[in-house]
Formats: structure tokens, sequence, C-alpha cells
């Protein structure tokens, strides 16, 4: 284990602090409400084309592309493969009101963590690659102020998703910060942990069970939020 006198801390969002929901549930919550009838499974099945057809053509476009235009090509086609008319108000409504129907909480130590940190005047910052738009909308969901944190850097914030290094870049100018004075708290190995080692930022991945596997063996993990306070000096 390593103590670090850091200034700042940074966290990624789905998974790390917030808990991750279902949005074939959400997706079929909304259809109801229209008086759409599918069933969760049909749903989740045409969400899995959708994500399918977005990794081979799409994907790339997160963050480059207004908000509005890149859900409302998600939702177009995740409507086409439910077999359901393609209708542009129906696909206004969906992005509009996703996020009434979604059920999302953070985990149960984040707030206090959060607090405890600027209390000792550490700087937050938040890096994710949702829109900033759903970043607000799911910070405001979980009650979890803004405020809390220095810096929120989505998508569309330098148009770029981890582990480009613009992005954690970006986010350490923000905090007037260097990567040694960092430190880089994330759920996905790839995106998370080694982006933030690649630009010189000490990473911790966070694993919500105990078991390890061939990819986390021998990288610094904890299992809940609380265990940073460790590897702070």
């Amino acid at each position: 284990m390593f103590a670090l006198k850091v200034k700042a801390i940074l966290f990624d969002l789905g998974n790390t602090l917030v808990k991750s929901f279902k949005p074939e549930v959400t997706f079929n919550k909304v259809l109801c409400s229209q008086g759409i009838n599918k069933t969760v499974d049909e749903v989740e099945k045409a969400l899995a084309k959708t994500y399918e057809e977005f990794a081979l053509n799409y994907n790339s476009l997160c963050g480059k592309v207004p908000y509005k235009k890149f859900w409302n090509k998600w939702d177009a086609l995740a409507l086409k493969f439910l077999g359901i008319s393609q209708d542009k108000k129906l696909i206004n409504y969906i992005a509009t009101r996703w996020f009434d129907y979604t059920e999302c909480e953070s985990y149960s130590e984040v707030n206090e963590m959060l607090h405890k940190l600027k209390k000792m005047g550490l700087k937050v910052g938040l890096v994710s690659d949702a829109y900033e738009e759903d970043v607000y909308k799911i910070l405001e969901k979980v009650s979890l102020r803004k405020e809390l944190f220095d810096v929120i850097v989505g998508a569309n914030t330098v148009k770029k998703t981890k582990p480009h290094p613009d992005v954690f870049r970006y986010a350490l100018e923000k905090l007037k910060v260097k990567p040694d004075e960092a430190l880089f708290i994330g759920d996905s190995i790839e995106a998370d942990y080694k982006g933030a080692e690649e630009v010189s930022i000490k990473a911790i991945l966070i694993r919500r069970t105990e078991s390890d596997t061939p990819e986390t063996s021998g990288l610094r993990a904890i299992t809940n939020l609380k265990e940073i306070f460790k590897y702070i000096d």
C-alpha cells in the first residue's frame, strides 16, 4: 500500500459513486406510460441489438454530437428493434422524461465520504463517459449536490471519452494540480485505471466484491470508497 500527499481525488460515476440501473426497465416504464405494452425481456433484447449497432457505427460519436441528436438516434434504433413506429414525439418524450422513470441511487458511503474529502481541503472531481446533461440529472436523482465537485467532466466536455488522455488532463488543468498530486478511482480497468495511469495519475480500482480475477490481480483495489483514506497521507 502507498500513501500519497494528494491535492485532488477524481471519481468515475457509474458503478463507482452511483449504482448502475437497468435501462431496459426504465425504457419499458416509459413505453408503458404511453400505452405501449412490451415485456422487459423484449425491451432487453431490443436494447442488446441497439448496443451492438451503436458499438459498430455510433459509439465514436459520443460527446462529439449534440446530446439530443445522440440519444434520439439511440431511441429511434431501440424502437426499430422493438417493431414500434419511430414517431418523433415518442422519441422526444423518451429523451426528456427518461429520468422520471429511472430508479438509481448512490452507494451508501458516498455522501459522507465526499463531505469528508472536502473537509480535508481536497479538491474533488468527477470524470464520466456520460454526457454532462445526464451526469447532472443523475446527481440530482441521487441527491448528490454538484457543488461537491470542483470539476465535472462529461463525454461532451472535451468531446472525448476515457481512456483518452485529454479527458484526464482537462480535469487536472481545471483543478490546477499535477498528475502526481491526484488520485483516480473507478471501476473499469481499461477506461479508469489504465487511462489514469497513462497520464501518471495514481489509480485505484473499485470492485464491490472480494473476488480477484486474473485481470485485477496485482492492481490497487478497494471494495468500499471509505478505504481510499488508507491511501491518502
